[in-house]
């Protein structure tokens, strides 16, 4: 069986997904598979965040009828989108329900905040500038102080789009800007990534948490699977 170490189910909500599997299996090791169920967000209005977050219940049942050994419940806009509190409570009641362990896209970022100490975090947000102060909040839920946040200018439905090159030019420009920065925090595990954590880590001697790396990394380690990977950043490797 292909997922025989371990099979990760996963509530994606671009309706178009392409990145977040792509970049799973750059990082998994072999014998770890993607069970993946992809949710009616096109435009990401907040009638369609409700809309994922009842879909999202119905998935998690499916998953452990598909024999999946971990469930992460996908989008911390939907996690968080009945208060912060809330998104605890999700995993913990939906574990219970249906008997395998329940992890959120916002559980995995915190966790991982709190295994590399970020303080002093740098953001690189995929949309306009509206939405700095909104990942400015994440950041501060997640456990860490925002210091500076660059904005990808994408739209939604296009994140699949989005160049790494550019994101390792907006990582640079934050470690430049702000040399007090310990960690530089992408937030979105659809657009590509991958490819930049390394880069910026060796060349600012900080650490990079991408939300997909970290969906990856705590997926991982609640599935058993401990093994160091390589070439994703310190997380991965160290922890």
């Amino acid at each position: 069986m292909y997922g025989h170490r371990a099979r990760i189910g996963y509530t994606s909500p671009p309706a178009a997904t392409e990145v977040f599997p792509y970049e799973f299996y750059k990082m998994v090791p072999d014998g770890v598979t993607l069970v993946v169920n992809t949710l009616p967000l096109v435009n990401r209005d907040s009638d369609e965040v409700d809309r994922a977050y009842e879909v999202s219940m119905n998935a998690a049942r499916a998953m452990k009828r598909a024999g999946c050994d971990l469930f992460c419940f996908g989008g911390l806009p939907i996690n968080v989108s009945r208060g912060f509190e809330n998104a605890g409570d999700l995993a913990r009641s939906t574990e219970v329900e249906i008997g395998i362990p329940v992890i959120t896209s916002f559980s995995a970022q915190q966790d991982a905040f709190g295994a590399m100490g970020a303080a002093k975090v740098g953001c690189i947000q995929p949309y306009d500038v509206t939405h700095t102060e909104r990942f400015e909040s994440y950041v501060s839920e997640l456990g860490g102080e925002p210091v500076g946040c660059e904005p990808v200018n994408a739209i939604f439905v296009e994140l699949g789009q989005v160049d790494d090159a550019q994101i390792l030019s907006l990582g640079q420009k934050l470690g430049r800007e702000h040399p007090e920065i310990d960690t530089i925090y992408i937030p979105c595990p659809h657009f590509a990534t991958a490819n930049v954590i390394e880069p910026l880590e060796q060349e600012f001697g900080i650490t990079v948490i991408t939300a997909l790396q970290a969906i990856v990394w705590r997926s991982l380690r609640g599935a058993g699977v401990d093994d160091q990977i390589e070439g994703f950043g310190k997380l991965l490797r160290e922890h």
